[in-house]
C-alpha cells in the first residue's frame, strides 16, 4: 500500500488506541508483523483519560470510553525520536495519530510531527469520547467545514502525507459530502474508515458498564458496518485516495474481507486491546 510517497508493506496497521502511545508500546509492535505501528491518538496537553470503568467486552462486540489518555505534545517533542528509531530499525514506518480541542491545536501536534519527521500523519477526526466541562465534544467528521480548515491547516505546516480517521457514517448522502470534500482538498493521501460508533450504551443488573455511560461501540460485530463504509468510500474516492479498512477485525479472513470491498490495507484495535499488541500477529 503506498499511502503518499510511502509504502507501507505488509498493509496491515494497528489502530491508535489506549496502547499505542509509549516506547514500550512501539517495542512490542516491532515484534509483530505490521508494516506500520500507529502512535497515538495524542493531543496538545497531558490527558488521563475518562474515569474507570472506561472498557467492557461483551458477546462479539466491546465498548469504549478511554478519553485518549496520552502525555502530551512535550512528552512526543521529547520521545517521538527513539519511537520512530525503534519502528525504522524493525522495516517499518511510524505513523503518528493527532487529536485536536481546535485547529490550531491540529496545527501544533503537525508542527511537532513534521520536526520529528515521521512517516504518516493521521488526523483523528471521529473519537466520540471526549467531553469538555462535561459536554461531549463535537465529532469533526460530521461537520464539513470545520474538516477542511483543518486539513488546510494542517497542510500548510507539513509534508508528510495525510491520513484522515473518519466515523461511520449511516446517511450515504454525507459520506458523498464527506468524500467530496476530501478529494477537493487534493491533500488527503487516505481515509482510514471507520472509527467507533458513537454514543452507545449497555446496562448490566441495572448498572452502565461504562462510568460516562456513552461510548463507542468497536468489536467484531461492527464487521459488516465497516466492510460497508469501505465498500462506499472506494467506489466514490480516486484511486489517488487509499482507504483503510477498520472495524471488525479478528482474524486473516477478516482482512481478506476488507480487501474483497477494496481495502488497501486495515488497521486493528479492540483485538490488541483486549489481548494484547501480539494479537495482531493473528492477521498474517
Amino acid at each position: 500500500m503506498k499511502i503518499g510517497t510511502v509504502t507501507v508493506e505488509p498493509a496491515v496497521m494497528n489502530g491508535a488506541c489506549n496502547i499505542a502511545k509509549t516506547i514500550d508500546d512501539v517495542k512490542e509492535y516491532a515484534k509483530t508483523s505490521v508494516g506500520a505501528i500507529t502512535v497515538g491518538s495524542i493531543t496538545v496537553q497531558p490527558r488521563d483519560g475518562n474515569a474507570e470503568p472506561r472498557w467492557f467486552v461483551g458477546d462479539g462486540y466491546a465498548l469504549n470510553s478511554f478519553g485518549m489518555p496520552n502525555g502530551g505534545i512535550e512528552f512526543y517533542r521529547e520521545n517521538l525520536p527513539e519511537m520512530i528509531h525503534l519502528a525504522h530499525d524493525a522495516d517499518k514506518k511510524l505513523s503518528l495519530s493527532i487529536a485536536g480541542f481546535s485547529t490550531d491545536e491540529y496545527v501544533q501536534l503537525a508542527s511537532m510531527a513534521e520536526s520529528a519527521k515521521v512517516d504518516l500523519l493521521e488526523l483523528n477526526l471521529g473519537c466520540p469520547n471526549i467531553s469538555v466541562d462535561g459536554v461531549q465534544k463535537p465529532i469533526v467528521s460530521f461537520d464539513r467545514e470545520k474538516m477542511i480548515e483543518i486539513i488546510n491547516a494542517v497542510s500548510a505546516v507539513t509534508v508528510i502525507p495525510l491520513m484522515v480517521k473518519l466515523s461511520p457514517y449511516s446517511n450515504p448522502a454525507e459520506l458523498k459530502l464527506v468524500a467530496d470534500v476530501l478529494t477537493k482538498s487534493n491533500k488527503v493521501s487516505a481515509v482510514v474508515t471507520s472509527n467507533s460508533f458513537p454514543n452507545s450504551t449497555m446496562n448490566v443488573d441495572g448498572k452502565p458498564v461504562i462510568v460516562a455511560e456513552y461510548a463507542g461501540f468497536t468489536g467484531h460485530s461492527f464487521l459488516p458496518i465497516g466492510l460497508g463504509q469501505v465498500k462506499q468510500f472506494r467506489s466514490i474516492l480516486p484511486e489517488s485516495i487509499q482507504v483503510i479498512g477498520a472495524g471488525g477485525i479478528e482474524t486473516k479472513a477478516d482482512v481478506e474481507l476488507y480487501k474483497q470491498v477494496g481495502a488497501s490495507g486495515v488497521q486493528a484495535t479492540t483485538l490488541i486491546v483486549r489481548d494484547g499488541h501480539s494479537a495482531i500477529e493473528r492477521l498474517f
